[in-house]
């Protein structure tokens, strides 16, 4: 009987928590993500970097978690974010239940060859890099009525807030557009239109 009830009792844990390897790589590394789930969410509790197949670094990443349904492939991406020319990635931190996706940020020092984690990035959700510009695309929604893209530029590797564009409706239920820009530091209202 007690021999019945232990095995009973370890199948129904695997049944509620398990962990899987996730691999990510480009022409330069390797990163083997562990996804630990319970029952109906996972997180990603350890990333191995390895670099021609050796061990360079073991990263730890803060809180995040998702839905264990979500494809593994859109939780990690490679991507240079600083425009450098060299591989940085970034880890989705949770999946919000609108579109603004935040993410956990790490880019590469050249110096100590190592990934260090970056906050200043952590204001930017859902981003797409603008090589060409270098500049970073952050798109966003704020409630029902209003949604907007934010454009960052680098200053001395930081992300500052440039623009704004901001499409919206009002209580007359009529479309604006409104476009914003940094001057002396301050966010400054340049244009607006409405329909």
């Amino acid at each position: 009987m007690r021999q019945t009830l232990l095995i009973l009792i370890i199948l129904f844990s695997f049944e509620l928590y398990s962990q899987e390897i996730i691999k990510f790589s480009n022409a330069e590394f390797e990163f083997c993500l562990t996804k630990e789930c319970e029952e109906n969410d996972c997180k990603i509790t350890k990333i191995e970097v390895l670099k021609n197949g050796i061990l360079k670094q073991i990263i730890e990443p803060s809180e995040n978690y998702f839905s264990k349904t979500f494809p593994n492939d859109q939780l990690f991406t490679i991507e240079d974010m600083n425009f450098d020319g060299k591989t940085d990635f970034r880890l989705m931190e949770f999946l919000p239940a609108g579109p603004n996706v935040p993410f956990l940020y790490w880019i590469y020092n050249p110096t100590n060859e190592l990934f260090e984690k970056n906050t200043d990035y952590g204001e930017i959700t859902s981003p797409e890099f603008d090589y060409e510009k270098k500049e970073i695309n952050s798109t966003w929604r704020d409630g029902c009525c209003k949604h907007g893209r934010d454009v960052y530029k680098l200053t001395n590797g930081f992300p500052e807030l440039t623009e704004q564009f901001v499409i919206g409706h009002n209580s007359e239920d009529k479309e604006y557009f409104e476009h914003w820009k940094v001057e002396n530091g301050e966010l400054k209202l340049i244009e607006k239109k409405a329909e």
